[in-house]
């Protein structure tokens, strides 16, 4: 039997529908997929810092080669303040020192163990807020060694690389990847938990350009008390 144009195409149309119908429900379930996966990426990151609260402890094992020593050990570190410049600062205090950070958390000075300055950062260095992955920034600023009267400039490129879970003996942590390195000679990678205000994992590296020589310092979180 002949079939009009009329009745070919009708019965065209018809034998593309099933055709049509599995198109759809490929690309309707492509789309599922893909907005599951949106929806388990990792969040763009704290807008700003936090610093630990007061009388909070965080103990890393460290493990030292080259100009930073032999050996592995654990370190203790206390969260308190200090005065710096007449302002109040969050202090980092371990048995060798402190670090002193802004209300943005952002390095202002380093101190000896009888609060010797022994480096200082005009301006303050620190991360840009809010963490996303892949952001990249460079921070130039003036670093002074007080011991030897002398002030040089110090530039720093970050980048957070990703968004990731990480296992210490502390336990397990989904924590923002951030690398970096400075003109002087050192290179970080580092494991930072904003809601912690600590990194719970970070990898230090002094390459032969570095004022003191090459060497490393591994640290990881073995154990945290944050006061109620």
């Amino acid at each position: 039997m002949l079939l009009n144009d009329e009745q070919q195409e009708r019965r065209s149309r018809m034998k593309a529908t099933p055709s049509m119908r599995l198109y759809l429900a490929i690309a309707a379930l492509a789309l599922a997929l893909v907005s599951g996966g949106c929806a388990t990426t990792a969040p763009k990151g704290s807008e700003s810092y936090v610093a630990p609260p007061l009388g909070s402890t965080f103990t890393y094992s460290q493990s030292n080669t080259g100009s930073f020593g032999s050996g592995t050990t654990q370190v203790t570190q206390k969260v308190t303040e200090r005065t710096w410049e007449g302002k109040r600062m969050t202090a980092i205090v371990t048995p060798t020192g402190m670090s002193l950070l802004n209300a943005e958390g952002a390095f202002v000075a380093m101190l000896g163990p009888n609060d010797t300055p022994i480096l200082s950062f005009d301006p303050p260095m620190g991360y840009d807020y809010p963490l996303v992955v892949d952001k990249t920034w460079t921070k130039s600023c003036r670093m002074t060694v007080h011991a030897a009267q002398r002030t040089v400039p110090l530039d720093n490129t970050f980048k957070i690389e990703a968004y990731e879970e990480v296992t210490v003996p502390a336990g397990k942590f989904k924590a923002f990847k951030l690398i970096y390195f400075n003109t002087v000679g050192e290179e970080f990678t580092s494991w930072l938990i904003p809601e912690l205000g600590q990194s719970v994992k970070r990898v230090q590296k002094r390459t032969a350009k570095y004022p003191a020589g090459p060497g490393t310092r591994d640290e990881e979180l073995v154990s945290y008390t944050i006061p109620k």
